[in-house]
């Protein structure tokens, strides 16, 4: 079954190593994602992500230029294997190809500084998707899940009075005209509801759950979920365990199969079934996982069959949804 993932951290990693001086391989590396597993495992694209941390010493903005540059560099080296995915003509393109394509994508939009021309400067460098926020606040909005974010005291209360700023608004409206989309995973509950009024195009939510399902304030409530589906947005199922396992010791969670299978049923049901698509995270998420790597999509495919889901509705998780939604929304 052919892959679209709208989220990983590899870039980020790839970044880490190399400063270190220990450099690893796209072809082969022991990450959760390499060029070898990705052309076994069926993708048909994957959405790499130029994460920055806000409260990390580096300066912001060339940590993300960085991590643009390996992606950049990533498409020199594999031009065989890899095609950049830009426009919606280029998803249509992807059904007759053999490369898996690349998308690139930031987490975190206090990289620009609050500057439209750095948003602008970005989009020109390739990125098609942004978050408006990670666990910091910034120019723009400010998050759910901040810095101090601590799971002995789970499950901790959203945020739902800090919204977007004005200058948030001003980039929503940027990133609506260049069609650049705007992504409010990690953003407050209060910075969803304010997406919701002013945007006038689908947005995403790339790697979040249902909250009804595990009550960790990273995953979507129900008012969400249903006004995100009646928008016609997109939301990326994520493997990170404490968004997906429920269980009352938050420091032994398991991403399993049978817990993303319930998520995506319950999205389904409260948002439609064009509406989810997969965030997996791989790259950024650890402990305890059933499906760990590139390696393990077909067997999540077999998995959420198993655990009820019709296969028409693991397609279009695994790629129909996502296919439909960027081709007509870049």
């Amino acid at each position: 079954m052919k892959v679209w993932d709208l989220h990983c951290d590899t870039l980020s990693e790839l970044r880490h190593a190399q400063l270190s001086g220990t450099p690893k391989s796209f072809e082969h590396n022991d990450l959760m994602i390499d060029l070898h597993r990705l052309k076994q495992s069926g993708y048909g694209l994957q959405c790499f992500a130029c994460f920055v941390d806000l409260g990390a010493p580096e300066d912001p903005m060339r940590t993300a230029l960085q991590e643009m540059d390996i992606f950049h560099n990533l498409l020199a080296r594999y031009p065989d294997d890899l095609v950049w995915v830009r426009t919606g003509e280029d998803v249509k393109r992807l059904a007759g190809q053999t490369r898996i394509g690349a998308m690139l994508t930031v987490e975190e939009g206090g990289t620009c500084r609050g500057d439209l021309a750095i948003l602008r400067d970005f989009y020109r460098l390739g990125v098609r998707m942004m978050t408006l926020t990670w666990n910091h606040k910034n120019e723009l909005a400010e998050p759910n899940v901040g810095p101090d974010y601590n799971e002995d005291t789970w499950p901790v209360a959203p945020n739902t009075t800090g919204g977007l700023t004005d200058r948030g608004v001003a980039f929503v409206e940027e990133m609506e005209r260049l069609h650049m989309l705007v992504d409010v995973a990690h953003l407050s509950d209060a910075g969803i509801r304010d997406v919701l009024r002013h945007s006038t195009r689908p947005f995403v939510a790339s790697h979040s759950n249902a909250r009804a399902c595990c009550p960790h304030v990273r995953n979507l409530p129900d008012d969400l979920l249903r006004a995100m589906g009646e928008k016609g947005c997109l939301i990326g199922l994520n493997f990170c365990p404490a968004f997906l396992d429920d269980g009352p010791d938050r420091h032994h969670l398991t991403s399993r199969v049978e817990d993303m299978a319930r998520h995506a049923k319950y999205i389904l049901n409260l948002a439609g079934e064009d509406c989810l698509a997969l965030g997996s995270d791989f790259d950024g998420i650890g402990g305890k996982l059933e499906i760990a790597g590139a390696q393990d999509m077909p067997r999540l495919a077999e998995g959420l069959c198993r655990a009820g889901l019709t296969e028409t509705q693991v397609e279009k998780i695994f790629w129909d949804n996502a296919a439909r939604f960027f081709a007509e929304n870049l």
